[in-house]
């Protein structure tokens, strides 16, 4: 099994100070079904572009948006999300949302972020396509009283047009021309999936037998198929 850290959520007083923590922290949500590069290599830039301290990764229980589809059990993307970011110290897994099971909104999750570590300054991190409708989420004045709304904009797409008027923040990153559907889909196919995910996920996916491998070529097994260049 895959080894992972504590939920970064948890309550972790500043030495000394009980509640001296004012660090910029980051809450970056998704399915992650699975976590992939191209997940990597964004919050990384953004990261670097938001200096923030720490970035966590919020793996949804049930995604309001995606609700009726079928996703991987929620302590499996757990571990995957664990493994995907164990080699980055700024990033930390936070479990909050599987934890309270039920369709997870963005707004109990930062109320909660906010009343462990009330000194922390708080980003939430999404893509531009989810920003568009932003204004349907739950909620959507109280999470811009309780975090910065950072957009990740990819090149030659254009930047929302209320972003400016709303004061969000926006990110230009690195396009990576993987998906986790990608992924679910080439794994189910027995297609090499080398490149697009850590090591460490690549064998939490066999593992665990994810995304429907079926029997690969004769003489080899799935995962020396999903595993090719």
């Amino acid at each position: 099994m895959t080894p992972s850290r504590p939920s970064a959520a948890e309550p972790r007083p500043a030495p000394g100070s009980g509640q001296g923590d004012c660090r910029r922290v980051g809450v970056f949500g998704g399915t992650f079904d699975p976590p992939h590069v191209g997940h990597i290599v964004v919050a990384r830039e953004v990261v670097e572009a938001v200096q923030l301290d720490r970035l966590l990764w919020v793996p949804a229980a049930v995604p309001p948006h995606k609700a009726g589809r079928s996703i991987t059990r929620g302590r499996v993307r757990r571990r995957l999300v664990a493994a995907a970011i164990e080699d980055d110290p700024r990033f930390g897994l936070c479990d909050l949302e599987l934890k309270r099971g039920g369709t997870s909104y963005t707004v109990d999750t930062l109320r909660d972020i906010r009343a462990r570590h009330p000194g922390w300054s708080l980003s939430l991190i999404m893509g531009s396509d989810l920003f568009a409708g932003f204004r349907r989420w739950k909620e959507p004045e109280v999470i811009m009283e309780l975090a910065e709304l950072v957009v990740i904009c990819r090149p030659g797409t254009d930047v929302p047009g209320d972003a400016e008027r709303m004061g969000v923040r926006t990110v230009r990153v690195t396009p990576v021309d993987v998906s986790s559907s990608l992924v679910r889909d080439r794994v189910g196919r027995n297609l090499a999936v080398i490149d697009m995910v850590a090591p460490a996920v690549l064998a939490i996916i066999e593992e665990e037998g994810l995304y429907g491998a079926t029997t690969a070529a004769p003489g080899r097994g799935p995962a020396d198929t999903i595993r090719e260049k």
